[in-house]
C-alpha cells in the first residue's frame, strides 16, 4: 500500500509541475521534492522522467467510462448528446493540468502529442459510429465525421474559452450550456 501512495504523490507532484512549468523545464529533482520524496526513490518508481509522464498520463487521462459511456446511450439524440457533452467536459476538467501542461511547452514532443491526441481522436471514432448508427436509424442525413468533429469542437471550445478566462465569459452554467447548445445542435441535425 505504502508502494502506491509513493507513486501516487510522485504522479501528482508531477502533473502540478509539468502543467505550471512545462515538461521539459521540470526536473526529477524538483518532482522529488514536490513529492516529499528523494530522487532515488523517484528513479526506483520510474526509472526517468519520460516514463514519469506516460504513467501520469495514463492516470489522468483515459477513462474506461468512455466505453460504458456509449455502451449505454439511450438512441434519442437529444438526451444522448446531454449524456456525452457533459460527461466530455467533466473529463477536459479533470484533465486541465495536462492540457495546460501542453500548452506550456516550448518543443514539440511526437510522443507526447500522439498520447494527448488519442483520447480525442478515440472519443471522435466513438461519437461517429453513435451518428453513423442514428443516420441508419433514419433520425439524421448528415455526415457522422463531420458532425462529431463540430460537436466536439463546440465542447472544447466551451472548455477553452473557461480555462484561458478562468470562467465564463458570461452568466451561465456549463450544464446550461451544454443543453442549449446540445438543442440547437439536435434540431439543427435531425430529420424535419
Amino acid at each position: 500500500m505504502s508502494t502506491l501512495n509513493t507513486e501516487d504523490k510522485i504522479i501528482d507532484a508531477s502533473i502540478v509541475l509539468f502543467s505550471q512549468k512545462g515538461y521539459s523545464a521540470v526536473t526529477t529533482k524538483e518532482i522529488a521534492k514536490e513529492a516529499g520524496v528523494s530522487e532515488m526513490t523517484l528513479f526506483r518508481h520510474f526509472e526517468n522522467k519520460h516514463n514519469l509522464f506516460e504513467k501520469a498520463f495514463d492516470k489522468f487521462v483515459f477513462s474506461p467510462k468512455f466505453i460504458a459511456l456509449f455502451e449505454n446511450l439511450e438512441w434519442d439524440l437529444e438526451r444522448d448528446l446531454n449524456k456525452i457533452g457533459s460527461s466530455y467536459q467533466d473529463t477536459l476538467f479533470k484533465n486541465q493540468n495536462i492540457i495546460l501542461m501542453y500548452l506550456k511547452n516550448d518543443e514539440v514532443n511526437p510522443d507526447f502529442e500522439a498520447m494527448l491526441f488519442q483520447f480525442p481522436n478515440e472519443f471522435k471514432n466513438n461519437l461517429s459510429h453513435y451518428f453513423e448508427e442514428m443516420r441508419s436509424r433514419g433520425a439524421i442525413v448528415e455526415n457522422p465525421e463531420t458532425l462529431a468533429i463540430s460537436f466536439l469542437a463546440t465542447n472544447f471550445g466551451l472548455f477553452f474559452t473557461s480555462l484561458v478566462m478562468n470562467k465564463l465569459t458570461f452568466e451561465t452554467d456549463f450544464q446550461t450550456c451544454i443543453s442549449s447548445y446540445v438543442k440547437i445542435f439536435t434540431k439543427g441535425i435531425t430529420l424535419v
